[in-house]
């Protein structure tokens, strides 16, 4: 929808017999990028520029859509791709969708995806103030923060869904390996946010593709690998990131999935020591089972005391994993 791209779309006014620049608010040129000036085609909508002569083709074209996908019940809805449209446009298609979908007997599922990096930003308040409207989130942009503010900053959204119409899957569709718009992949924090995201209860973690992450490389596989088998040795789902019972933990150095009072998993980035919290004085048996990613198998299992607190040590430098549980 810009630049050359623009030039060759059937939407443009100058490659199709439908409308015209005269009575469309549609340009036959639009050199913008649209981090910088969204196109006129995503203001389309009543409560914008209510361009009815436009919108009735796009209704159009997404009814067809849904004729082709609505049978399916494996397909997500994402309203956009890294958008900077105004939010009457995704909560117009995000309804309209919706009730197409009733009038044909079914249901789906609907998110948007927003440019900002920073999800604790208003434009998010969009999808997640929302619950009406979008059944999921996508957090992808929050993969382009790094270590602890990546994690916080899904514990606050996550907080916030909880308030908001109940908990909602949050999806990460991309998990970028860049630290930013011009740098490089670095494969370490690619790796860290997939874990992270894990570690935070988001519902979904995938690589983005190369350049822009890992993709499905060899070692992608093998993180993946790795988390499947680790997460396949206790109850997720009945678990909940739960960083209130670390103790000692500096920034990005552990975090904490649980469910108290029996179950404790944790992931260390890069080695390190903190102290689980179990709240209370009775004494106990804590069964700490070391996970080794690099091998994707668990390398220890030792048996030790316990009272309020039990100390954790990674036992080498790199990522690790730890399995408590806890027996009286």
């Amino acid at each position: 929808f810009y630049r050359d791209l623009w030039l060759t779309s059937p939407w443009n006014p100058a490659n199709n017999t439908n409308y015209s620049t005269e009575n469309t608010r549609l340009e036959t040129e639009w050199p913008h990028h649209p981090a910088s000036k969204p196109q006129p085609f995503f203001f389309s909508v009543p409560e914008v520029n209510n361009d009815a002569v436009l919108l009735g083709y796009q209704q159009a074209f997404v009814r067809k859509v849904l004729d082709v996908t609505l049978p399916f019940g494996n397909v997500l809805y994402c309203m956009d791709n890294e958008t900077k449209a105004p939010a009457e446009w995704a909560h117009y298609w995000g309804r309209f969708i919706r009730a197409e979908a009733e009038a044909r007997g079914t249901t789906v599922n609907l998110t948007e995806m927003w440019d900002n990096w920073d999800i604790s930003g208003d434009e998010h308040e969009n999808t997640w103030g929302h619950p009406e409207i979008f059944d999921f989130c996508d957090v992808s942009q929050n993969n382009w923060q790094d270590g602890q503010t990546h994690y916080d900053r899904l514990i606050w959204y996550r907080e916030n869904l909880t308030g908001n119409g109940g908990p909602r899957p949050m999806n990460n569709v991309k998990i970028y390996g860049r630290q930013g718009g011009g740098q490089g992949l670095n494969a370490v924090e690619n790796v860290q946010r997939f874990w992270r995201n894990i570690w935070a209860g988001c519902a979904s973690a995938r690589f983005h593709r190369p350049d822009h992450g890992l993709g499905l490389s060899d070692e992608a596989q093998s993180v993946i690998r790795a988390a499947r088998q680790f997460t396949n040795s206790f109850d997720l789902f009945a678990c909940a990131p739960r960083p209130d019972l670390l103790v000692g933990a500096a920034d990005n150095e552990c975090y904490l999935l649980a469910n108290p009072p029996g179950t404790y998993a944790l992931y260390f980035p890069d080695g390190g020591s903190v102290t689980l919290t179990l709240g209370d004085e009775r004494a106990r048996q804590a069964r700490v089972r070391w996970f080794d990613v690099a091998r994707a198998d668990f390398t220890s299992d030792d048996v030790a005391q316990c009272g309020a607190t039990v100390v954790l040590t990674t036992p080498g430098g790199g990522t690790w994993l730890a399995l408590v549980e806890i027996t009286d």
